[in-house]
């Protein structure tokens, strides 16, 4: 609450304000999701730091609409180099030759998915690397997918219009699922409901 108007905090005499949404829901993805680049860029750590979950969220906000428009379950955003950095909401792992490969973390939240299923990967022996993909790698992917606390890990079937196709047939997306519901059902509170 401030007194009077303006951007400089000292103007807030009531002190921060903290809300906690303490909510379960079912995964807000299907198994399978339709992706479409979009022209807004993944905040860089130089303007508002991305790695931290804040609710400073405009541009993904604003990436998600344009996907809503494109007709796609997300909108993948780049980095300023115009690398891929993660979606609007998600982080993107793509498959290609039997590597598993995500962007680096230098413009998107290091999520606590992300971070389990790169562990699971190195686990059951799938190599896994960080590194600068481009859209013309992403699009030529193997396998794709994305992860979140809130969608797991679904299966992108498109992007932008091109179908994902595993050529390689190596499953790599099924091994990872198989991995990660084994540990959610050793490690995971079972709900009430």
């Amino acid at each position: 609450i401030k007194y009077t108007s303006g951007m400089d905090p000292r103007l807030n005499d009531q002190g921060p304000l903290l809300i906690v949404l303490a909510e379960w829901k079912a995964p807000v993805y299907d198994k399978k999701i339709t992706l479409s680049t979009c022209h807004i860029r993944r905040n860089g750590p130089q303007f508002l730091d991305s790695k931290i979950h804040h609710n400073n969220l405009l541009n993904n906000i604003l990436a998600k609409i344009q996907s809503n428009f494109a007709g796609t379950d997300e909108a993948v955003m780049l980095d300023e180099r115009g690398f891929l950095s993660e979606t609007n909401a998600t982080n993107i792992f793509m498959a290609k030759n039997g590597v598993l490969l995500t962007p680096f973390a230098h413009n998107c939240l290091p999520g606590i998915t992300r971070e389990i299923v790169m562990g699971l990967a190195d686990k059951i022996g799938i190599p896994v690397k960080e590194k600068d993909i481009s859209l013309t790698e992403f699009y030529n992917a193997d396998e794709a997918f994305t992860t979140g606390t809130m969608g797991e890990l679904s299966r992108v079937i498109e992007i932008d219009g091109r179908e994902v196709k595993d050529k390689s047939n190596l499953k790599i997306k099924e091994k990872l699922d198989a991995a990660f519901y084994e540990l959610v059902k050793v490690t995971g509170e079972p709900l009430p409901f």
